[in-house]
């Protein structure tokens, strides 16, 4: 089995992208969280949180995340 390495740096930039777009509007802890799962390659358990972060501060979610979601299956 071969691993697309493309694939998942795609993914780690779109999540960094969203990350920054709203950076200015999350807490500290939530990005440093963030951050630490992607500097650690858990791009699942990354945008969950993001997500989860987004939708209790009722933030628009931007569209890298939505972009990032969609390629690991995991978008409403």
């Amino acid at each position: 089995m071969t691993i697309d390495r493309a694939h998942f740096d795609d993914i780690e930039l779109l999540l960094r992208e969203a990350l920054t777009l709203v950076s200015e509007e999350t807490s500290g802890r939530d990005r440093d969280d963030v951050t630490d799962y992607l500097d650690h390659g858990e791009y699942g358990v990354a945008y969950e949180l993001l997500t989860f972060v987004l939708d209790k501060q009722q933030i628009d979610r931007p569209p890298s995340l939505r972009a990032a979601g969609q390629k690991m299956g995991m978008s409403d």
